[in-house]
């Protein structure tokens, strides 16, 4: 089964008061910085919480299968799910050293 948007509220989508207040605690525990950039070497803000297994493939809302992540990283990885769950190659993101140079 993939996830598909629907008309459904967050709330609908288990994303009500408790997930809030579970949102900004990771924020808050990963230093309001994005852990897929901080791999990479950068230094990045986060501004949305990720799940790492995403809950249409088993994932939780466990802290442990949560992390800060930045929006440009959070949209790569969507697609990159997406394109899997649809039997697709998914498009390699570039990554960039320390220097700022592209890593391929």
């Amino acid at each position: 089964m993939t996830w598909q948007h629907t008309n459904r509220s967050r709330h609908a989508r288990g994303y009500g008061h408790r997930w809030v207040k579970l949102r900004e605690r990771i924020l808050a525990r990963d230093s309001y910085l994005c852990q897929t950039c901080a791999k990479a070497g950068r230094l990045t803000p986060a501004t949305a919480v990720d799940h790492i297994v995403p809950k249409a493939q088993g994932g939780t809302d466990d802290p442990g299968n949560l992390a800060a992540i930045c929006d440009p990283c959070h949209r790569a990885k969507t697609s990159a799910e997406a394109a899997r769950a649809q039997g697709r190659t998914p498009r390699r993101r570039v990554e960039f050293g320390p220097d700022g140079w592209p890593i391929w």
